[in-house]
C-alpha cells in the first residue's frame, strides 16, 4: 500500500476547495451598484455573499469587535438596497412582504451596529436569517 504524500494531500485539498468554491456564486456588489442588477438570482447571490458570513456570528455578541460592527453596518446598507431592488423581480404580495420584512431587519441591524449593541445586533441578524429561510421555503 503506498504511503500518503503530503503533496498529493495538498493537491487534492486545493482541488476540492476550487470545486466547492465554484458551486456558490460570489457577488460582492456594493450598495450603490445594487440598482444595476438585472436578475433575482444575481440579487440573491449578492445578499448571500454579504450576509451569510455574518450569520455565523449570531449568538457570539460577547465577542463582537469594532470590525464586526462595521461589517454589520455594511450588511445593513446592502440589504437595505437589495430588499428595495428585489421588488423589481416581484413574485406577488407574499414575496414583497418578505422584502419588507428583510428591509426592517436591515434597519434594525444598522441601528444596533451604530450603537455597538451586541445583543440587538445578534437579534437582528437572527431575524434576518429567519426571513431569508422563510422566504426561500415559500417562494422558491
Amino acid at each position: 500500500m503506498p504511503k500518503s504524500s503530503p503533496i498529493l494531500a495538498l493537491v487534492v485539498s486545493s482541488l476540492l476547495s476550487l470545486v466547492s468554491g465554484a458551486c456558490v456564486p460570489h457577488r460582492d456588489v456594493p450598495a450603490s451598484e445594487v440598482p444595476k442588477l438585472t436578475s433575482l438570482s444575481d440579487l440573491m447571490d449578492s445578499q448571500a455573499t454579504i450576509a451569510d458570513p455574518q450569520f455565523k456570528k449570531i449568538g457570539d455578541e460577547a465577542k463582537y469587535t469594532d470590525a464586526d460592527y462595521a461589517a454589520f453596518a455594511e450588511v445593513s446598507r446592502r440589504i437595505l438596497a437589495t430588499s428595495t431592488k428585489s421588488k423589481d423581480f416581484t413574485k406577488g404580495p407574499a414575496f414583497d412582504g418578505f422584502a419588507d420584512k428583510l428591509h426592517g431587519t436591515a434597519e434594525a441591524l444598522g441601528k444596533a451596529a451604530e450603537a455597538k449593541d451586541g445583543k440587538a445586533s445578534s437579534a437582528a441578524l437572527a431575524a434576518m436569517k429567519q426571513v431569508c429561510k422563510d422566504c426561500h421555503s415559500s417562494q422558491r
